[in-house]
């Protein structure tokens, strides 16, 4: 796949578990330079650019910039402010959700899209 205007900042911290499958979602931290799966609406320190197959492995995370992450079900729309759902994918936010990120396209579910990765502090949706 082609990536097109990729301007980000990444930093190593440590995989909680197998997160093979979980490249280009969201991660939270678990306990110092630790990271796991980010779950619904929850904040996030960045996309994961790597894929760690186990628990202690690096894991290259983006935590500013215009990162590319997988899109959840229905869907976004360029210019949602977008949170994570259960699965670490890109959604629009609803109210109470963490606000992640900016769509800078329109993609459909299982799509990668380009988001303008909001720095810490994110903010909640009202």
């Amino acid at each position: 796949m082609a990536y097109s205007d990729v301007i980000f900042s990444a930093l190593d911290f440590t995989a909680a578990g197998d997160l093979s499958d979980e490249q280009y979602t969201f991660v939270s931290r678990t306990t110092g330079k630790t990271v796991d799966q980010t779950g619904a609406g929850e904040a996030a320190v960045g996309v994961l650019w790597n894929a760690p197959a186990a628990a202690g492995r690096a894991a290259t995370v983006v935590v500013k910039g215009r990162p590319h992450v997988y899109v959840g079900t229905g869907g976004v729309s360029d210019g949602d402010a977008i949170a994570s759902d259960a699965d670490g994918q890109a959604v629009p936010a609803d109210t109470n959700d963490v606000v992640i990120g900016i769509a800078l396209a329109d993609a459909g579910a299982g799509e990668l899209v380009q988001i303008d990765l909001l720095a810490d502090p994110q903010y909640t949706s009202a």
